[in-house]
């Protein structure tokens, strides 16, 4: 009986020593720079723990806030995402070297905002998915709310490209930024040819999960009475 204890004892070290080494050298997304309320992280899409101030984020963790709760992440590269209360999101790809840097953030319900560091060469790439729009940046603070009828991308700052996650991709990304926009009536469905729509500073795009998407302007004094963007607009005064 002690000897099957004893062996119990071994393999339960074992294993937590090979998941602490699997998350040592998995690649760093981010930090916990602020928190507030019930958030959790999962570094394997089955446990979840507490966050707490400092703790690092990897390259695939899943994290979450609950009601009434809200946290900031500071990625390696200076950017930092905020989540409201009631948002589920993963850090799906974060690789950072020399020659190039790659994220990509996957928002599953919810709202985040951004304040995106530029990117300055053409190898980098920053995108945030949700599973009916992407969105690709090139250095701007902007704000995605998603549910399970729409995703709504609203620019407070420089140019974020957007297209409908049917297509993923969109004709070489680089160039998305070259085009010019166009005047938007109203929703319109989708062709099996890919879009690309620019959305500048105090506008934003409303798309569906049929990739019938909206484009439009906002005021930004009209929507100053919405406390998640009066906090996030504070937040980054002090950090500018």
């Amino acid at each position: 009986m002690k000897k099957l204890s004893k062996i119990s004892l071994l393999i339960c070290l074992c294993l937590a020593f090979f998941s602490s080494f699997a998350v040592a050298n998995q690649q760093v997304a981010g930090t916990v720079t602020f928190m507030i309320g019930d958030v959790f992280i999962s570094h394997d899409k089955t446990t979840w723990v507490n966050a707490d101030f400092d703790m690092k984020i990897y390259q695939g963790d899943q994290i979450r806030t609950e009601a009434e709760s809200r946290c900031e992440i500071t990625l390696e590269n200076g950017t930092i995402v905020r989540m409201d209360e009631n948002t589920f999101q993963q850090f799906e790809k974060c690789m950072v070297s020399k020659t190039a840097k790659e994220v990509s953030l996957f928002l599953s319900s919810g709202k985040v905002w951004l304040n995106a560091r530029k990117i300055l060469a053409k190898s980098d790439s920053f995108k945030v998915r949700t599973n009916k729009a992407v969105c690709a940046i090139r250095g701007t603070k902007f704000r995605v709310d998603t549910d399970n009828e729409q995703t709504r991308i609203s620019v407070h700052k420089g140019v974020v490209a957007t297209w409908s996650a049917l297509f993923d991709k969109p004709k070489p990304e680089p160039d998305a930024f070259t085009l010019k926009p166009k005047p938007i009536a109203g929703p319109h469905p989708v062709s099996m040819e890919k879009w690309v729509e620019i959305i500048k500073a105090f506008q934003q795009i409303t798309i569906d999960s049929n990739g019938k998407y909206e484009k439009k302007d906002f005021n930004i004094n009209s929507i100053m009475e919405d406390q998640w963007i009066r906090w996030n607009m504070a937040r980054d005064n002090d950090k500018d």
